[in-house]
């Protein structure tokens, strides 16, 4: 999986996170599908910090390596 939250969200009491979709190729946020961005956006904006996860653990994504991810 990947995710991703926005470093302005932790000023506020919840953090909203953002699933990758691979059908609809956005990340859409887990609490409100309706709310999403594209995957382009996420990866270009340095507001994002992304994460890869397979459940149990969670790597956070190097921002230089952004680009390499195949969407």
């Amino acid at each position: 999986m990947i995710r991703a939250i926005y470093i302005g969200d932790v000023r506020y009491n919840e953090c909203n996170v953002f699933e990758y979709d691979n059908q609809t190729k956005m990340f859409q946020m887990i609490n409100d599908k309706d709310i999403a961005y594209s995957f382009e956006v996420v990866m270009e904006d340095e507001d994002f910090i992304i994460f890869l996860t397979n459940g149990d653990v969670v790597y956070q994504m190097d921002t230089k390596n952004k680009a390499i991810i195949d969407n």
